[in-house]
């Protein structure tokens, strides 16, 4: 028999999941993302996963002398933070972490659902572009626009597309970034 109730959910905020981590009770190894205040496990990356996430960052930070491009590192949104797979951001004092972006990527394999939800947080974070990379779908799906009710522009492309990259960055050839069929 289930509870008529069900007991309260504690939300924690950014400054609860620094002490935790700064307590030893969350560790480098633990990949968490807080979500409306709520720790969610990340997946470990598979093997395709990072080698298509190494090409974005070879690309990038070769193509973006003047950004920091971060890999798989943390990025402030309402509600708590996220761990895009690839950001391009302006560079930042050493002791602040990013709370927008000129481009985010995820690449998904087996998070296309979550990682779908990620695009109106990322709006109102006020990133510039996010692009959403469907490897089983061989598509990108490029968010521009960004507007506190999500990005005004979507379009998705095949795996024969040439993206403009933002931040002076060459553009990418997806049939390059996945792979052969």
């Amino acid at each position: 028999m289930l509870p008529t109730e069900y007991p309260a959910l504690h939300r924690l905020s950014v400054e609860d999941v620094f002490r935790m981590a700064d307590a030893g009770i969350l560790g480098e190894e633990d990949r968490v993302e807080l979500i409306d205040g709520v720790l969610v496990d990340v997946l470990r990356p598979s093997p395709e996963h990072s080698t298509i996430v190494s090409w974005l960052n070879r690309h990038f930070v070769l193509g973006c002398p003047d950004w920091d491009v971060r890999v798989q590192d943390l990025l402030l949104v309402e509600g708590g933070f996220v761990l895009p797979d690839l950001m391009v951001i302006e560079r930042l004092a050493r002791d602040r972490h990013p709370a927008t972006a000129a481009l985010v990527v995820e690449v998904s394999i087996t998070t296309l659902r979550h990682d779908t939800t990620k695009a109106r947080r990322y709006a109102r974070a006020a990133v510039g572009e996010y692009w959403l990379v469907d490897v089983v779908g061989r598509s990108v799906t490029v968010h521009h626009l960004p507007s506190p009710d999500g990005y005004l522009r979507v379009a998705v492309h095949g795996d024969d597309a040439v993206l403009a990259a933002p931040a002076g960055a060459p553009p990418v050839a997806l049939a390059e970034l996945l792979g052969p069929r």
